[in-house]
């Protein structure tokens, strides 16, 4: 048998399948999943039959690789008004969610053996999708450590990791799975050092309507001069509560269009035209219907941090807080236990390297009453652990 071109063995199988496994095999009446990053939220656009005149493509038609006109013109309009400058249709790239965003711009950026420096706790596919593309992912500690002192000087951190290979730097903002948030001076931060050192940025937007500070989602590219070097990814999973219809989008620094275009080509071909069109009724969702979504999001946080009885970080936006299990010793047979009580959590192990003895709680999976009644659940594994040590 041939062998493969580039096995990925290093790539660790979802470890969130592993929970689903033990959910199922334990069969507890009322499991509760808080493992995956999901909202009970109903989606914003429901996709219904279309004329070819009203969306410029008709729906049994293939959508041009880097999406229809119409959905990257609203797409366009969207990030200028949030940007507050002019955004041309040729930076945006519709995607097959942002997952494949993120995989196109590093194909497209890295040479084989390029590093990217991966500022962690990070979104768990994010180190895999870099071995795919040919890179080596460096973890850069950063959201903890700022999470527990605001004066951590974490540019100092990344600088000293900038080697001769180092070609990007991947964030997200609102960090999951800590749901931590880079300021506007932190950001600032962060862009000057990509500048001095010839860097791309990659910002995963992805939880943007999410941001709980009283100044709302600040767009990365906006700080600056980072919308030179910044690619800055969106989906519609998270904001407009459709993961199903698998479409984001990418919007480029001017002049990147082409070449992400073929390597979305080359993978994809393009998103099918009917979740295009689902994503393009979406955009119409008013800011009050947003605004709503957001308030019941930060209302899901609270319940989750006054029912809480385990140390775990603060929340400025997103929909999780990471659970410091370091009293256990180690998180793996916590959450074991919680998964023969009901209860789904995402090991910590999978968001970093240094983050073993932690776990990921999604305070939006559920509805409230059944989060309430989990995080008692685990309440009561925590503290038994702890008296068992």
């Amino acid at each position: 048998m041939p062998s493969f071109g580039r096995p990925l063995t290093e790539i660790r199988p979802s470890p969130l399948v592993a929970v689903e496994q033990l959910l199922r095999t334990h069969g507890h009446e009322t499991p509760v999943g808080l493992h995956q990053g999901k909202t009970v939220f109903t989606p914003c656009a429901i996709p219904r039959p279309w004329e070819r005149d009203e969306f410029g493509i008709a729906a049994h038609e293939h959508a041009p690789p880097a999406g229809v006109p119409a959905l990257r013109g609203r797409l366009a309009d969207a990030a200028a008004a949030r940007r507050g400058t002019p955004v041309d249709t040729d930076q945006v790239l519709v995607t097959g969610g942002a997952t494949h965003a993120i995989a196109v711009t590093l194909h497209a950026v890295l040479r084989p053996g390029d590093d990217v420096l991966v500022l962690s706790p990070q979104w768990l596919f994010a180190t895999g999708l870099v071995r795919a593309a040919g890179g080596v992912p460096r973890e850069i500690p950063v959201f903890l450590e700022l999470s527990q002192d605001p004066g951590f000087d974490f540019t100092a951190v990344i600088e000293a990791a900038v080697g001769p290979r180092t070609r990007a730097i991947y964030f997200n903002n609102p960090n999951n799975p800590t749901g931590f948030r880079l300021d506007e001076d932190q950001l600032a931060r962060l862009a000057d050092l990509a500048e001095r050192h010839d860097l791309w940025l990659i910002a995963d937007n992805a939880y943007e309507n999410y941001d709980f500070s009283p100044d709302g989602f600040l767009d990365p590219a906006t700080v600056g001069r980072a919308a030179e070097r910044t690619f800055s990814v969106h989906s519609c999973s998270k904001t407009y509560a459709m993961p199903g219809a698998r479409v984001g989008h990418l919007i480029s620094p001017p002049g990147c269009g082409d070449v992400l275009t073929k390597w979305s080509l080359h993978t994809l071909y393009s998103v099918s035209t009917a979740a295009q069109f689902a994503a393009y009724e979406a955009l119409a969702t008013p800011p009050e219907e947003l605004a709503a979504r957001r308030a019941r999001a930060a209302d899901a946080w609270r319940l989750a941090d006054d029912t809480l009885e385990i140390p775990h970080t603060s929340v400025s936006g997103g929909l999780y807080t990471f659970l410091d299990l370091r009293a256990l010793g180690d998180g793996e047979e916590f959450i074991r236990r919680c998964a023969r009580e009901g209860v789904g959590l995402a090991p910590g192990r999978v968001f970093g390297e240094h983050c073993t003895a932690w776990a990921r709680v999604c305070f939006t999976a559920a509805p409230p009453a059944a989060v309430r009644d989990a995080i008692h659940r685990i309440n009561k594994i925590y503290w038994e652990g702890v008296h068992e040590r």
